[in-house]
């Protein structure tokens, strides 16, 4: 029984031999095909001299009399003349023209016949980075191939075909929450990408804080290697790299602050400093994942100071806030007043005299990462330094009249 299988194992293998050796080779050819360029000549005549010519590379094959006079490695030729590659290379490119003579050398054919090799298209990766302003760019990463035309998809819709490894979102696209993918390929093969959900979350905080950044698939058990990156300025270091049990964190600024956990992936950075600012990626076992983050660290804005101003007008005080951050007035009511710009830089608003004594004032600097309030500046002190300049002007013509008064009687 086994002996039959063996046979019936030798014919189909035969057979299949028999069809790859038929097959003829087609303009465009995957790399590692075994085809034949087929010779044809005046009344299939067979001919006593062939000769096979490269258009770069010469003759690379040619028989004569039934003797191999030359021969490239790769190539043999059929009995009729026709060529065979054993397995077609990117140097096989080109055309290949044929000359055939009968032994009295007439010539029984000529022709030529053009092929292109292409390398197997590689499966993509798709990275993206993002902007400030929530806007992403997608990359497909296809190493230093030329060859190839990438067809970018949203879901399963394609939304660009074309050589460029860049698509752009807006920051209305990200928000869509919708998976992305690339396909590159070329006239032989294609290779398509997983697909990628773009976040663009971007992370603002102020210098001393604190951030963390959590990978949306738990690390499996099998990872051995994870390492987080610092890209800022077009350089990348190691922020920080758990390899074999071992922890390091090879960069000055992130020594002491950095941690890592290793069954999550997530990374922790304390006593965040301005030089901390750029785009974090992780590699698990080598590899690069697709989530990138991006991490702002601003300065923390000051406490504001309220400076007073006094007017010509004893009723009407002007309240100041120097400064070059966002402003933002409130009253005692928790309205936000409307402060008029003043050079070089702050806002003003003026206060009058009048009503409850107990309403206050306050100013907020704020950016992006963190907020201060000046302590609160009450209508009861703005104007209490006025109502004693009253009370003394009042008092002093009175003490001027009763020494004048007393003189006279004396």
């Amino acid at each position: 029984m086994s002996c039959q299988y063996n046979l019936l194992f030798l014919f189909l293998c035969g057979f299949a031999a028999l069809s790859v050796s038929t097959e003829t080779c087609g303009k465009d050819l995957l790399e590692g095909t075994f085809c034949i360029i087929k010779l044809t000549t005046r009344n299939n005549e067979k001919p006593s001299e062939i000769r096979w010519v490269h258009d770069t590379r010469g003759i690379v094959f040619r028989r004569k009399g039934g003797t191999i006079k030359e021969q490239s490695e790769g190539l043999s030729m059929e009995e009729d003349g026709s060529l065979r590659f054993l397995s077609v290379s990117l140097n096989d490119t080109g055309t290949y023209i044929f000359n055939a003579y009968n032994a009295a050398g007439t010539e029984l054919g000529k022709g030529e016949v053009e092929i292109k090799v292409y390398e197997k298209a590689p499966k993509p990766a798709v990275k993206f980075s993002c902007t400030k302003d929530g806007k992403a760019t997608l990359t497909c990463v296809i190493g230093e191939r030329k060859d190839l035309t990438l067809s970018w998809y949203k879901e399963d819709k394609m939304i660009q075909n074309k050589k460029n490894p860049q698509v752009f979102l807006s920051s209305t696209q990200v928000q869509e929450n919708k998976p992305y993918s690339c396909e590159a390929h070329n006239p032989v093969s294609k290779g398509k990408s997983e697909s990628v959900t773009v976040s663009c979350k971007v992370e603002m905080k102020a210098v001393g804080d604190e951030v963390s950044f959590q990978l949306d698939k738990i690390v499996p058990p099998s990872v051995t290697n994870i390492t987080w990156k610092h890209i800022n300025s077009g350089r990348t270091v190691k922020a920080i790299e758990w390899e074999e049990g071992e922890i390091q964190t090879p960069i000055t600024r992130f020594k002491g602050i950095t941690t890592l956990d290793t069954e999550t992936g997530q990374i922790t950075i304390a006593k965040l400093t301005v030089e901390h600012s750029g785009v974090y990626t992780v590699d698990i076992n080598g590899k690069e994942q697709a989530q990138r983050f991006t991490l702002t660290v601003m300065e923390r804005v000051p406490k504001p100071e309220i400076i007073t101003v006094k007017t010509d007008n004893p009723d009407v005080v002007y309240l100041r806030c120097e400064y070059s951050e966002t402003i933002i007035w409130k009253n005692s009511a928790g309205e936000t007043l409307k402060g008029s710009t003043i050079t070089p830089k702050g806002e003003s608003i003026n206060v009058t005299k009048g009503g409850n004594p107990e309403i206050f004032y306050t100013c907020t600097l704020q950016n992006a990462a963190s907020e201060e309030t000046s302590e609160r500046v009450y209508v009861r002190d703005l104007f209490k330094a006025s109502n004693k300049g009253c009370v003394v002007a009042a008092v002093i013509p009175s003490l001027t009249m009763m020494i004048i008064i007393s003189l006279f009687l004396s």
